[in-house]
C-alpha cells in the first residue's frame, strides 16, 4: 500500500477522478455533451459529439493510468515528476477549456466557474512545485554552466 501524504492525495486523486469522467464520457457520449449547451437534435451533431467525447476520453484515461502507476512507484522520483507534469499540462489545458466555455460561451453558476478557477489554479501550482526539478534549476544558477571559457595555448 501507500503512505498518506500530500503528493500520493494528488496522485490518487488524479488516478480518480478522470477515471470517473472516463466512465460518464465513454457510457452517454451524446449526454455529456449537453453540458456543454451543444443541441444533439440532428445525427451530425450526435455522431460528431460522440467522436469529441471518446477522444477526450483517451486524455483522461492517460492521465489516470499514469497516477495510478505512480502512487504506487514510491521510490522513483524522476518517473513521478514526469507524471506529475505530464498531468499538470493535460489539467491545465482541461480545465482552461472548461473556464473558457462555461464562462464565456455558456454561462454557468458561478460557483462552477470558481472550482474551475480553483483546479486550474491547482494544477498550476503543483506543476510548478513538484513537476520541476529545483534543486538542479538552483545549482545551475550557482555554476552558471552557460560561460564561454577560451583555452589559451601557452607553447605560440
Amino acid at each position: 500500500m501507500f503512505k498518506l501524504s500530500l503528493i500520493n492525495i494528488f496522485f490518487l486523486t488524479t488516478c480518480i477522478l478522470p477515471g470517473i469522467s472516463v466512465f460518464i464520457y465513454l457510457s452517454i457520449p451524446v449526454y455529456t455533451v449537453r453540458v456543454f449547451g451543444v443541441s444533439i437534435s440532428d445525427q451530425s451533431t450526435r455522431d460528431a459529439a460522440q467522436l469529441w467525447v471518446r477522444t477526450t476520453a483517451n486524455g483522461d484515461i492517460l492521465v489516470s493510468l499514469l497516477s495510478g502507476i505512480a502512487l504506487y512507484k514510491e521510490s522513483d522520483w524522476n518517473f513521478r515528476q514526469i507524471v506529475i507534469r505530464v498531468c499538470s499540462i493535460s489539467n491545465f489545458v482541461h480545465f482552461a477549456c472548461f473556464l473558457l466555455h462555461h464562462y464565456f460561451v455558456a454561462h454557468h453558476h458561478i460557483g462552477l466557474v470558481l472550482v474551475y478557477y480553483s483546479a486550474l489554479s491547482m494544477t498550476l501550482l503543483t506543476g510548478l512545485g513538484w513537476g520541476l526539478n529545483w534543486d538542479q534549476i538552483r545549482k545551475k544558477q550557482a555554476k552558471n554552466p552557460d560561460q564561454i571559457q577560451l583555452n589559451v595555448d601557452t607553447n605560440a
